[in-house]
């Protein structure tokens, strides 16, 4: 009785030298007879008892029949982070989560999205982190000035940028009060929300910020001054811009403006795109253009016959929003999205899902431009949109020569580009993308169709 209450992994039952006839029915009788023991002597009740308090989370469980599949898709050794990445959001935006039984089998995703994942998830995923060390649980549904400092950044951000649109003043006072206590990654994004709103009041806290421990921090506080109203100054990172554009006229009848960029000596090619960006990451696009003396929606023209100015243009477009000029851009420079995943530009700053649909149809262009090694472009592409694609781009992109060549090569695609397409596709063609998916081999699709399915289902649940 001992050995059984105590586990037979731990000590194995004795040898009843029986023959392999008798032992199934001698076994029974073994349990039975262990059973009605435990009716007269039960064993002893430990002195204390260890219990686990988990904190209440409010979020409905995953439907039962989507435990198995979602194990079996995050225990893969085929399961992509784009994968992992767009199941967290989608638990967040359908305020669901997966089951606590369920946690020791996907481990490592409640690990590095419990933020997503409910107060359960937060709660297990901290379980080993000394008392002192652990974070607060936060799971509210709306932040307040309260609470915003437990929320993700990208929810901070929002709510930053929401209260700068009504209360601008209370805003940076927000954010002043919590500043040293960010880490320069996000002091950096939080700072960004300063653009909305952003009137002369502003101006002693940016000029606190000349002495932050970060550099990109300074040059952005440098920038948000210079477009304050009756600023005054010159802008060293404008001054080195123009050393190196030259503006030329062009034509002898109908004359016109031709811009060029002259890279250092020392940069090659392959290094321009980040030079590019660390060159201009303190330029705005009116400042350039007055400078330049040209209107900012002519400068993609005059540039038209430089790819590196027009990527610099495009960067500037994209940083400020101005999803117009982008798109304008990005028709005669197709790969700038390409580019910028290179670089892991992480500008802008989105403040919610409508304004990154908006980004994304003027940047990405499937009919021009593919990349040639797809997983790190796409990639970079769904962590900046955080859900899928516009359906006009993705109905584009199902379209292009390069998805039938995809779907038509052999050996076929490698099961991580199958998912990040499939974690971008809205709703509306994924049964178009099913079946393109299907006809390929199950080496290749099976986390693909997996995820296709279970993203369906936490969609109608919720």
């Amino acid at each position: 009785m001992p050995i059984l209450l105590g586990g037979t992994r731990r000590q194995p039952l004795p040898d009843l030298a029986l023959s392999p006839a008798e032992e199934p029915a001698r076994a029974l009788h073994v349990l039975s007879l262990v059973g009605q023991a435990l009716r007269f002597e039960r064993p002893p009740a430990p002195a204390q008892f260890a219990v686990e308090h988990w904190p209440r989370d409010e979020r409905r469980l995953l439907p039962p029949n989507l435990r198995g599949k979602l194990v079996d898709l995050l225990y893969s050794r085929k399961c992509a982070d784009a994968s992992e990445r767009i199941l967290a959001w989608t638990f967040a935006r359908t305020r669901l989560r997966p089951h606590p039984f369920d946690f020791p089998s996907i481990r490592e995703f409640v690990r590095k999205y419990a933020q997503h994942l409910g107060v359960a998830a937060q709660h297990w995923a901290q379980r080993d982190t000394p008392a002192e060390r652990r974070n607060e649980y936060f799971d509210a549904e709306e932040i307040s000035a309260k609470n915003w400092t437990e929320a993700p950044r990208a929810s901070r951000l929002r709510f930053l940028e929401e209260m700068r649109q009504h209360d601008p003043a209370a805003a940076r006072e927000l954010l002043a009060s919590s500043w040293g206590r960010e880490e320069p990654e996000t002091r950096l994004r939080l700072l960004a929300a300063l653009q909305t709103g952003l009137t002369k009041a502003d101006r002693e806290f940016l000029k606190t910020l000349d002495k932050d421990r970060a550099p990109r921090v300074r040059m952005l506080a440098q920038r948000l001054l210079a477009k304050l109203p009756g600023a005054s100054g010159e802008n060293p990172a404008l001054r080195s811009c123009l050393s190196r554009i030259q503006k030329l006229q062009k034509g002898k009848l109908r004359r016109s403006v031709a811009l060029k960029l002259e890279l250092p000596a020392n940069v090659k090619e392959q290094a321009a795109s980040r030079w590019i960006q660390e060159q201009f990451e303190g330029v705005c696009l009116e400042e350039l253009a007055n400078a330049l003396e040209i209107s900012a929606d002519d400068m993609p023209s005059a540039a038209k016959e430089d790819p590196n100015l027009l990527f610099a243009l495009a960067l500037m477009a994209s940083r400020e929003k101005h999803f117009a000029l982008l798109e304008s851009i990005t028709h005669l420079l197709p790969d700038a999205w390409g580019r910028m995943s290179a670089v892991d530009d992480e500008e802008p700053s989105f403040s919610d899902a409508a304004e990154r649909q908006e980004w994304a149809r003027a940047l990405v262009h499937p009919a021009q431009w593919n990349p040639e090694v797809p997983y790190p472009a796409w990639d970079w592409l769904l962590r900046r949109l955080e859900g899928p694609l516009p359906q006009p781009v993705m109905d584009e992109l199902l379209r292009s020569k390069w998805w039938s060549e995809q779907a038509a090569s052999d050996p076929p695609p490698r099961p991580e580009v199958i998912q990040v397409i499939c974690a971008l596709c809205p709703p509306q063609p994924r049964g178009q993308l099913r079946g393109q998916v299907e006809a390929l081999a199950p080496e290749s699709n099976l986390e693909g169709l997996l995820l296709l399915d279970i993203l369906e289902r936490l969609e109608s649940f919720a």
